[in-house]
């Protein structure tokens, strides 16, 4: 049987205490829970008992993502669809009677085009979650495309009602 070695990156700095893995690198700090001790040697890294290959996967994503970060981009199809930042809030409108107005994670950044945004972050359960969660307030319809779509997405339409 193999045993599971990981070798951290240059810059990248980890440690487990009471039951939580901390991955930390240059573009931030990604934290799993875990019931494996962590041992190292150099820029070894051995956990005991071994990861799952669920806790492994989460562990490989925090080492990309400390390293080189995760960027999701969001484009918004729809007439008098907006959204702009204030403080820590995202406020979209997106033909509703009210803006929606989505509180921003801590981990996770924005930057903005004309109709598109970026959300970057080193953690990609959050990033994702978060994603999704815009999405949420408007699917792309089926009939007219409008709607949140991520940037490389196509919407195949359905025809209309013929008279």
């Amino acid at each position: 049987m193999k045993i599971p070695v990981f070798r951290l990156p240059i810059g990248v700095r980890c440690s487990s205490n009471n039951g939580k893995v901390s991955v930390v690198g240059s573009k931030g700090v990604v934290s799993f829970n875990s019931v494996s001790n962590l041992y190292r040697k150099g820029n070894m890294v051995l956990f005991l008992p071994y990861l799952t290959p669920y806790e492994s996967s989460l562990f490989t994503q925090a080492l990309f993502g400390v390293v080189l970060g995760y960027t999701i981009e969001l484009k918004l199809k729809g007439i008098g669809y907006r959204v702009h930042q204030e403080e820590k809030k995202l406020i979209f409108s997106l033909g509703y009677s009210k803006p929606v107005i989505v509180d921003i994670p801590g981990e996770v950044i924005i930057s903005f085009g004309k109709k598109t945004f970026s959300l970057i972050s080193a953690n990609l359960g959050v990033l994702q979650n978060f994603a999704s969660s815009i999405r949420r307030y408007r699917y792309p319809d089926l009939y007219k495309g409008a709607g949140v779509l991520y940037e490389n997405e196509r919407i195949v339409c359905k025809e209309g009602k013929k008279t």
